[in-house]
């Protein structure tokens, strides 16, 4: 039973070695499948999954990036906080409760563009006035409801309506909206279709900026100021029409906080160097930048990996190795150690199998003295036969020690038990045969 015990504590340990030898190779050669969720409803966030996949696929092809579309972008950041996901696309204002950043993608600047005729030109004229949504931009409700509380304007005194591009002429036109509220990159081509509807329907199109932009940003985290040079947004005409700095959200690359370090880093690592080709595949990427390390009280907290890379502290790759190799020794150590009190406490507590060998044994111990001699003689091919068979069950390490020695006792005292019954039984046959040799009385004559 100890060979046994002794082998399978081995096999266990083999096994449980090869396992993590292959979960090593998985993560150290690049066997990984990663996956991304990205909104459904956001064209910017498909093209910017796609470009990352590309990237990785050219740069690590072992590396397998899956795309898991959300109905819009509260449903990535709870895709990443429910686990379904390692990676996600988020915006900073409807950042995950787990989401750390890796990278930034790019930030929208957030403007009022008021239709010619508009007597709107700041946010605090907002009020008792409809402001136009973009259509599919479902977070932007909430951030224009967040300016106006910063302002003191109640979010109700203020109404909406939601229209396309398309929408916007006749909008304008008709006089529906006092001004458009927009987050969207500097560079972005919603710019252009947007000034000319707004000026194909009210003759001009005036931009101003959200005031105190500063201020506001530094009582809401999950926002930040930028900087707009004049000219910068695409259009017939240059706009704004002087330089402005106004508040921007941003959109980030977020990882799980139960990445691992290292990995984190590489990906950190591939998406900075990589920008130049990423660009090339989407124009909207010009804007990916590295997350502020000093930034303590930034709302989408970078991620340890990212920042070790960033501050040139990653691990060289012969460091993880090293670690790996610890790890994977005090993980077998521990498998096999786990195996031997697993093997010993399943000894202690599985049910005993009754010693039907012994107990046949000590019946035919006891049936030897009142037997004949054949069934003597079939006792004991019987007692030889269990014997063979208790000896080929110990050479398998399928008995326990001290059955064996009680068949060998046994098996003992039913011999000597079978020679004394046939000596028994010759002694009778003997005292009739023998002759009687006793000298005749002597007969006296007188």
């Amino acid at each position: 039973m100890i060979r046994r015990s002794k082998t399978t504590v081995i096999a266990l340990g083999v096994i449980a070695a090869a396992a993590l030898v292959a979960v090593l190779l998985h993560l150290l050669l690049g066997l990984l499948a990663l996956d991304i969720a990205v909104a459904k409803t956001s064209e910017e966030d498909r093209q910017a999954a796609q470009a990352l996949t590309q990237l990785f696929e050219s740069q690590h092809p072992r590396v397998r990036i899956r795309t898991i579309y959300e109905p819009d972008r509260l449903g990535t950041a709870a895709a990443l906080d429910n686990g379904a996901v390692q990676l996600a696309l988020v915006r900073s204002d409807a950042a995950p409760k787990d989401g750390q950043t890796l990278a930034i993608l790019r930030r929208d600047a957030i403007v009022f563009v008021a239709p010619g005729g508009s007597g709107v030109d700041s946010v605090a004229k907002l009020r008792g006035s409809t402001v136009g949504l973009l259509d599919g931009r479902k977070l932007d409700p909430r951030l224009l409801d967040l300016i106006l509380t910063h302002f003191g304007e109640p979010p109700e005194s203020v109404h909406r309506k939601v229209l396309t591009l398309d929408q916007l002429t006749e909008a304008a036109r008709s006089r529906q909206i006092g001004a458009v509220f927009v987050a969207a990159p500097v560079g972005s081509a919603v710019w252009l279709p947007l000034f000319t509807a707004l000026r194909k329907g009210s003759g001009a199109a005036k931009l101003f900026e959200v005031d105190e932009a500063a201020a506001i940003a530094k009582a809401h985290p999950v926002l930040d100021t930028i900087d707009v040079p004049k000219g910068a947004f695409l259009g017939s005409l240059p706009a704004p029409g002087d330089d402005i700095t106004t508040l921007s959200v941003s959109h980030r690359l977020v990882a799980r906080g139960e990445m691992p370090d290292w990995l984190a880093g590489e990906i950190t690592r591939e998406v900075l160097t990589g920008k130049p080709r990423l660009v090339a595949l989407d124009d909207d990427l010009t804007g990916i930048e590295a997350p502020d390390t000093d930034d303590k009280v930034q709302a989408l907290p970078i991620h340890p990996g990212a920042a070790a890379y960033l501050t040139g502290n990653q691990p060289s790759l012969a460091d993880q190795a090293q670690n790996a190799a610890y790890w994977i020794g005090l993980m077998i150590s521990a498998a096999v150690s786990l195996s031997a009190a697993a093997i010993a406490l399943y000894k202690r507590v599985r049910p005993r199998q009754p010693p039907t060998r012994v107990l046949r044994l000590l019946e035919i111990w006891l049936a030897v003295s009142s037997a004949d001699p054949a069934e003597v003689d079939q006792l004991e091919r019987e007692a030889d036969a269990l014997a063979a068979e208790a000896i080929r069950a110990e050479a398998h390490g399928r008995t326990e020690s001290v059955e064996m020695r009680l068949v060998a006792l046994l098996v003992t005292h039913i011999r000597e038990a079978a020679r004394r019954r046939l000596t028994l039984d010759l002694r009778p046959s003997q005292q009739t045969s023998a002759p009687n040799t006793a000298p005749a009385p002597l007969s006296i004559k007188r």
